[in-house]
């Protein structure tokens, strides 16, 4: 990427073609010094969250086979770490292992932002992305980018409930009320595995129906009608 640098020091991303801390404005000796410790605290950031995914990975390993109350009491007394948060960090390795060091990249607290269960993966790779580019991210800037994610998904949802509100208004139009009383027996008062197979079997009926209706759609028309039919839609000189 072309203006990239990497801080001598760190290895650290610079990014120079975002905004830039003028150092002209201090002696060059302390802009010296400044520079240095800029550097020192990028890096700092980058091992608070890799220790971060170590003390997740130690949480995880705690857990593991303690009865729940057993290992939040451990929690509490021997790693310090209230539940809330100890789960915060047990959700780093998952997200270390599914992008590697890039989540090194990121601060600590938009990282256990990007861990959490809920995130989805694009936007988890945008934020890398930017990260391993040089961006320089903020903590706000990533809620703020889950928040509009998440923003969408329920848009969507909406949507798709709009949509089925919609078709279960024009079914329900269309059958009697006998046909409502077999249905609501067979769905029961609330949802469960009926539903599922209910939906299943009717997608399939529909998927059949269409394709036995486009066969017919593309069938000659004395191909479609009965024998008898053929025989009286013929002309007398077709007879002969």
């Amino acid at each position: 990427m072309q203006g990239l640098q990497r801080d001598m020091s760190t290895g650290v991303p610079i990014v120079r073609g975002a905004e830039q801390f003028n150092y002209d404005q201090v002696a060059p000796d302390r802009a010296e010094e400044l520079r240095k410790l800029a550097g020192v605290i990028r890096l700092g950031v980058r091992l608070l969250t890799r220790t971060a995914v170590e003390i997740g990975r130690s949480l995880s390993e705690a857990k593991a086979g303690l009865p729940g109350r057993v290992f939040l009491k451990w929690c509490r007394l021997e790693a310090g770490f209230e539940p809330r948060t100890a789960q915060l960090y047990m959700n780093l390795p998952d997200l270390f292992g599914r992008y590697g060091e890039d989540v090194y990249l990121v601060p600590l607290s938009a990282a256990l932002d990007l861990a959490a269960p809920s995130v989805d993966e694009a936007t988890c790779v945008d934020i890398l992305t930017r990260a391993r580019r040089g961006e320089r991210l903020t903590v706000e800037f990533v809620k703020e980018c889950i928040r509009r994610a998440k923003g969408k998904e329920g848009n969507l949802d909406q949507l798709v409930s709009e949509g089925a509100t919609a078709m279960s208004n024009m079914l329900a139009n269309e059958i009697g009320i006998s046909t409502k009383m077999a249905l609501q027996k067979f769905l029961g008062a609330s949802p469960g595995a009926h539903d599922r197979h209910f939906m299943k079997s009717f997608r399939e009926r529909i998927a059949k129906d269409l394709r036995q209706n486009s066969v017919r759609v593309r069938m000659p028309l004395t191909r479609r009608l009965p024998a008898a039919q053929i025989g009286a839609s013929s002309s007398p000189g077709d007879a002969a």
